[in-house]
């Protein structure tokens, strides 16, 4: 009993002489846990503006806009000098028992960054939301300041991304439904589908888009979000409740199609003919960075939006036949209603 209560008293003499700060209590109140994490941020941040290779520090994630906790770490974004030699992009540090990830961005990779960046994707929501602390160079004060801008054509791109990262979900749904009859895992694939359909309603309201971006849409469509969302993880799976919340789903989408895939009616209707999945799928990855928008095609292929055809494809260079590659094409006049 002696040496085990000594052991404790030579950890605790070890812990109190580097300094250790004890864990914070999960029980403390939100109040005295934000003062201590911002009590940390602050005395780290008078450290770091010492560092004159560290031009800026933007404190991002819950402590800048959202309740922390005490398991709740801080988020540092560092915008540094320009240094080809640089090599570690992120840290986590320790201040005063708080941990702190730190990212590092170059000032030119910061502004290529604000002005290269889609708008309302994760990094411009992390940063736009965030808070700068300090800079030494009033530029990066400016580009903070644009970050709030959302233009939008940025809007359109994302509403794509989001709408087509839903249809991928949505169709699993459909295929639970239709060949297992499984409500729950039919269930599962549409509440898969709710983060996605939350991003549209957020960033269609011109918003910016949190990482729980699900409260938001609730507050600004409740009935379609309890239906999809709440009432499929708080009540019984039914046959009709699922099918009901699947149906809700699908007209969402089906009621939003020029708004949300627009890029893709307009891109085939500026080329003027027919273009293989793969090109599709460069053009977009390369000039707009969205990806997966041949599910987009085939979605609207299905509701003779446009045509669904096919192209010739070598399956490697040196392949001395073709096949057919799919492919879709504008139809001419869009119909006057989806």
């Amino acid at each position: 009993m002696a040496g085990r209560r000594e052991r404790r008293q030579n950890r605790a003499a070890l812990v109190s002489a580097l300094g250790i700060a004890p864990l914070a209590a999960t029980n403390s109140s939100p109040e005295s846990i934000r003062e201590k994490f911002t009590a940390a941020l602050d005395e780290l941040v008078a450290q770091i503006k010492k560092d004159r290779s560290i031009l800026a520090a933007i404190l991002c994630g819950s402590l800048s806009h959202d309740m922390v906790w005490a398991k709740s770490d801080i988020d540092l974004a560092l915008v540094t000098i320009d240094d080809k030699k640089a090599s570690m992009p992120h840290l986590s540090l320790n201040a005063n028992g708080v941990n702190v990830h730190a990212f590092m961005i170059q000032r030119a990779a910061f502004r290529k960054t604000v002005e290269g960046s889609i708008r309302n994707s994760f990094m411009h929501s992390l940063l736009a939301k965030g808070r700068l602390l300090y800079t030494h160079d009033q530029t990066i004060a400016q580009l903070c300041a644009r970050l709030h801008e959302i233009g939008e054509r940025d809007t359109q791109l994302q509403l794509l991304g989001a709408a087509t990262f839903a249809l991928t979900s949505i169709d699993k749904a459909h295929k639970w439904l239709v060949t297992r009859g499984d409500l729950e895992y039919t269930a599962l694939w549409i509440l898969y589908s709710a983060t996605a359909l939350a991003r549209v309603e957020v960033m269609g309201a011109r918003m910016l888009a949190d990482r729980e971006v699900i409260p938001q849409a609730m507050k600004l469509n409740p009935p379609f979000f309890k239906m999809i969302y709440s009432d499929l993880l708080n009540s019984k799976k039914t046959r009709k409740a699922v099918e009901a919340a699947l149906d809700a789903v699908d007209d969402y989408v089906a009621q939003r199609i020029p708004t949300l895939f627009g890029p893709v009616l307009e891109h085939l209707e500026e080329v003027g003919e027919a273009r293989s999945a793969t090109e599709i799928e460069d053009h977009f990855k390369r000039n707009l960075g969205i990806e997966g928008v041949t599910t987009a095609c085939e979605y609207l292929a299905d509701r003779g939006l446009i045509g669904k055809v096919s192209t010739p494809v070598q399956l490697t260079k040196a392949s001395n036949i073709q096949v057919q590659e799919l492919a879709f094409v504008h139809l001419g006049e869009e119909p006057d209603e989806f």
